[in-house]
């Protein structure tokens, strides 16, 4: 079933080993900077740099490490001078959060040799449908972070019941569409539905090639979900950008989608392009409206030539035949 993609992207997104994909995906996607292609960074929303790094020299004993540099394990045994607030900075915990799990409350008094143990880290249980890029824009969290934090390797590959370990911190993002995310379907269909109207002032966009739509958006009968449009396309066609905008991602790391496009657009709204049989555009690149991006294929998991086409605003999945013109 093909991928669902997309947020709100931001160039940082690179790469470590794809693990950042990006970082769009690719600094985690940003976070993943350092990674192959990360999918962009993290912060997804930067799709930067979801990991966190320790600074390049060792700091003396008297100062605090940075945010999430030292591995607290289960718990923390207080040094001199040590404070909560600092205790949580190391550990990359949230204080409050580590007040409550020890029973502490201001003027949060710490011993010498005391053990303040760590908060229980969240998770989240995989359903069905659901890749690792799709749960970090649930939460907020860049997948590239998503990936390192667990362990994980591009393509990042899991199973229906697996817990993926949350960073500290995460919450779930408002989506307009609710209930969570369902990846879009391989599962070739014709429905026609009547699209909602695009929200006021939103810009408008054009068709990234012209073709029958395949599978419209929104909730299928089996439970599965299609967050974009999937139209017909020859091997090969001109795939266009459907506004002016920047490319933040353009890669095959991201497994399900093939070879990938994302572009940023001005008011908070991105587009992805997936299943290409060749990019056209790099990360970085200011692209304009109809300008040729890619070449439709079936890459990823699709059995016949298409292009799966999303509009997001935000991080949340929008109808795209609201919008294009």
């Amino acid at each position: 079933m093909t991928a669902n993609i997309l947020s709100e992207v931001e160039p940082e997104m690179r790469v470590t080993s794809l693990i950042c994909l990006i970082a769009v995906v690719s600094a985690s996607l940003a976070a993943c900077a350092s990674g192959p292609r990360e999918p962009a960074r993290v912060d997804y929303r930067s799709f930067g740099n979801g990991s966190n790094t320790p600074s390049s020299s060792a700091s003396s004993s008297s100062r605090s490490p940075q945010r999430g540099t030292m591995n607290c394990g289960s718990g923390y045994t207080v040094r001199t001078n040590d404070t909560l607030s600092e205790i949580a900075e190391r550990c990359g915990v949230s204080m409050s959060d580590l007040a409550s799990t020890n029973g502490l409350s201001a003027p949060y008094t710490l011993r010498v040799g005391q053990t303040v143990a760590m908060p229980r880290p969240p998770v989240h249980v995989v359903q069905r449908g659901e890749n690792l890029y799709r749960i970090g824009l649930r939460y907020g969290v860049p997948f590239q972070q998503l990936a390192s934090h667990n362990g994980l390797r591009a393509p990042y590959e899991i199973e229906i019941g697996q817990q993926i370990r949350l960073p500290h911190g995460a919450q779930v993002a408002s989506t307009t569409s609710g209930g969570s995310s369902r990846a879009p379907t391989s599962r070739l269909t014709n429905d026609r539905h009547t699209p909602p109207p695009a929200e006021a002032g939103a810009p408008s966009f054009d068709w990234p090639i012209r073709g029958q739509v395949l599978s419209s958006f929104g909730r299928r009968p089996n439970g599965e979900r299609n967050d974009g449009i999937n139209i017909e396309a020859a091997t090969g066609a001109e795939v266009r950008a459907a506004a002016p905008g920047q490319v933040v991602y353009a890669g095959s790391e991201l497994a399900g989608y093939g070879q990938l496009v994302l572009v940023r657009h001005s008011g908070g709204f991105v587009t992805a392009y997936a299943h290409n049989s060749r990019l056209l555009v790099r990360e970085g690149d200011q692209i304009s409206r109809g300008q040729i991006i890619a070449q439709a294929g079936a890459t990823g998991t699709v059995d016949r030539p298409q292009v799966h086409f999303e509009i997001r605003s935000g991080v949340n999945p929008v109808d795209p035949m609201s919008y294009l013109r």
